[in-house]
């Protein structure tokens, strides 16, 4: 017995929108994870990003800060190239060239209620170049995620820029109080954070 070409026509196109909507499902179910740790996840597996992971940082850059932020139990171990601590000696911002690395940590609470690091999560990069401008309101910043080891993550600059426009009175810069202070004094910064949880996790 021979199908009418009209019902297989009609199967065919049934079976289209059902893979249309599955697949639909599975990129909002991946948006979905990556809006819960508030990052857009490169789903492409990225290779590369304008703002390089700075290999060696916590032997060559500066570690300036110590942010505890409670209301997320993550500890934040801020890092800064030399020269760019330096010129904050003289000038209000950072200059081009300023790169910034931020550890972010899983911590439980000690005493005094401080927060005390446990495991290294994710490395999180920024970086100034004259010029540099991805954005309206991003000032001359860029970020990249990385994992402790050094993978990228993400290159999406959309999330870092959103949250950095919060402090665009600091050049962007969420520690520019810390690094002004650091570069005075030349001392370890140490803080609770200003701002709540933050989706820097």
């Amino acid at each position: 017995m021979t199908v009418p070409k009209w019902i297989s026509r009609c199967v065919l196109l049934l079976v289209g929108f059902g893979v249309a909507i599955a697949l639909s499902y599975l990129d909002g179910t991946r948006s979905l994870h990556g809006a819960e740790s508030g990052y857009s996840l490169d789903e492409s597996s990225p290779t590369a990003s304008s703002v390089a992971f700075p290999t060696d940082y916590q032997q060559q850059f500066v570690h300036y800060a110590t942010v505890d932020c409670p209301n997320s139990s993550i500890v934040r171990q801020m890092y800064v190239n030399p020269a760019a601590l330096d010129a904050l000696e003289t000038r209000d911002v950072p200059p081009s060239g300023t790169t910034i690395a931020m550890e972010t940590y899983s911590a439980t609470r000690g005493e005094g209620d401080r927060l005390i690091p446990t495991s290294l999560n994710n490395v999180f990069v920024r970086e100034k170049r004259e010029g540099w401008s991805v954005a309206p309101d991003s000032g001359e910043w860029q970020s990249a995620w990385y994992s402790p080891s050094g993978r990228l993550v993400s290159s999406s600059q959309q999330s870092c820029i959103s949250c950095h426009t919060m402090v665009r009175d600091r050049d962007y810069a969420f520690t520019l109080p810390a690094l002004q202070a650091a570069a005075r004094t030349g001392e370890l910064q140490c803080q609770a954070t200003e701002f709540g949880t933050s989706v820097c996790r």
